[in-house]
């Protein structure tokens, strides 16, 4: 059985926003809520599932108000949703990712104590789902156009119930550039690929998910361009993840 510690954390971020080094404790709690469902007669209390989940994430570290730090990632965004991704594994593809979309921000707590370093503390509540998939592109920085279709993820087969995308960039220089387009491509065979989705053109640092629908192909990849009509150098931080379902 695999075992996994603290450096193991691929990332946490929190709409772009990359918070893993200033977290010391992560902790998130998906549940199905129950109702008593015995009656009369019956000696032994059963529960039945009501048909629905909550989740709660809890991220506890220190303050940190360095550009794109823990504040300026969670300060003034009390009740708003966000897009979430964390991994406890490996920054690899394939690795396992937790996808939240609609991560409802429910506090910031700052809290400042003698002798002691500044803690920040965070909990979000969900406002839509949580969903397990697996790295397609790991974080990392890029300085050019590319793709990974000759490394692309092999799910070993294909599925029919669609899958939700997500997309986070956590650092964006366009130097002087228009945007950066990333996209998903699937196919049957690793070598003839088609484009599966197309993420919203990047500007600045940000999360989206998507979904489609029907059929994923047995592999996927990544692509990423940079558009404009100069030839500066920019460069971009990201990582794309699948959640087939």
């Amino acid at each position: 059985m695999a075992k996994y510690g603290n450096d193991d954390v691929a990332f946490l971020l929190v709409d772009g926003y990359s918070v893993l080094g200033s977290i010391t404790e992560l902790t998130d709690n998906v549940e199905a809520l129950t109702e008593e469902s015995h009656g009369f007669g019956d000696s032994w209390a059963s529960q039945a599932f009501v048909g629905i989940k909550q989740a709660t994430l809890e991220q506890g570290g220190f303050y940190d108000y360095e550009t794109n730090g823990v504040h300026l990632a969670l300060v003034g965004q009390n009740g708003v949703s966000r897009v979430v991704c964390y991994g406890v594994e490996d920054n690899l593809l394939g690795a396992t990712v937790v996808g939240w979309r609609g991560a409802m921000q429910a506090n910031y707590q700052r809290i400042a104590s003698r002798g002691a370093l500044h803690r920040a503390n965070a909990t979000y509540k969900v406002n839509g789902i949580v969903e397990e998939g697996v790295i397609l592109q790991p974080l990392g920085a890029v300085t050019d156009d590319g793709d990974s279709e000759a490394t692309p993820h092999d799910n070993t087969a294909e599925t029919t119930d669609g899958a939700s995308l997500y997309l986070q960039v956590s650092a964006l220089d366009l130097d002087g550039l228009d945007s950066a387009v990333v996209a998903v491509y699937d196919s049957a065979n690793g070598v003839d690929w088609t484009l599966l989705d197309t993420f919203t053109a990047i500007t600045a640092i940000g999360a989206e998910r998507r979904t489609k629908t029907g059929t994923i192909r047995r592999y996927l990849a990544v692509s990423w361009v940079f558009t404009g009509l100069t030839t500066e150098s920019p460069s971009m931080t990201f990582m794309v993840a699948a959640v087939r379902l």
